[in-house]
């Protein structure tokens, strides 16, 4: 995991500003997507094409480019702050765009932050593109259909799925109740990230962009990649078992701790 990091960090991502967006999306649609390879790639793409897009109009109209690119890195996070089933987009996208410039090869041009209402827009944007993509493979608005293959090929774990979801506990004495959570909220459905500037929620869908990391803090930029945030004992549960898969912390080369398996 750590190389995944060092390599992304070492020979992947120039050295430019970028911006962290996250794509957080409907109940329903997480469940789907758990267990529904081809429909979580197809929104993802959508995804990745609406802000890449949206960084090309930008530079278009801010900066008179007329063809530029984007460049971008996403994470699929399966899980919540609680470690609840949460399928969703980490995206590390450059916070500009390259335009060719000649014989000297392509050259970076930075975009300021976008505006609030920039956010509303592609979020809709975002969530129109995906209704329309439920739509044209017969699936409803809450991502269901007339079979639930998972319920119907493995119902023990659909009902985890289903729980998990919700964050709600799905077997023992508490059944039904919410996870508890401790420590800090990091992820898409915190009310502190939610009600932050470059956040906005539309029918269920939430894009935050609010989290910029400028060219040459390196140590900052891996650490907020998803796959290896920081984790505590004020965050995870720990126990001497690790032969079971119980989760473990050890530290990267910047300090922060990772969590594995």
């Amino acid at each position: 995991m750590a190389d995944t990091a060092a390599h992304l960090i070492d020979r992947v991502l120039p050295i430019v500003p970028v911006r962290q967006w996250v794509l957080s999306l409907p109940f329903a649609l997480r469940y789907r997507m758990a267990y529904d390879s081809r429909l979580m790639s197809d929104i993802l793409n959508i995804f990745v094409r609406a802000v890449l897009g949206n960084l090309r109009r930008r530079g278009r109209e801010l900066l008179g480019l007329r063809s530029s690119q984007g460049g971008a890195v996403t994470f699929v996070q399966r899980f919540g702050d609680a470690l609840n089933l949460n399928v969703h987009f980490h995206m590390l996208a450059l916070d500009g765009v390259y335009v060719r410039n000649g014989n000297d090869g392509p050259e970076f041009h930075e975009l300021l932050a976008p505006e609030d209402e920039e956010i509303v827009k592609l979020t809709a944007l975002v969530a129109t593109r995906i209704r329309s993509l439920l739509k044209r493979r017969g699936l409803g608005m809450d991502g269901s259909e007339e079979v639930d293959a998972l319920f119907r090929d493995e119902p023990g774990l659909a009902a985890l799925y289903a729980n998990s979801v919700r964050s709600r506990v799905a077997v023992g004495s508490n059944t039904g109740q919410r996870v508890a959570k401790l420590g800090d909220q990091i992820d898409g459905d915190s009310l502190d990230v939610l009600q932050s500037p470059r956040c906005a929620t539309v029918d269920g869908f939430s894009v935050h962009a609010n989290v910029s990391i400028e060219a040459h803090d390196r140590i900052r930029l891996e650490d907020l990649q998803p796959d290896y945030s920081n984790a505590g004992t004020d965050r995870v549960a720990f126990n001497n078992d690790h032969a079971r898969g119980a989760p473990m912390a050890r530290r990267k080369r910047s300090g922060a701790a990772e969590l594995w398996r």
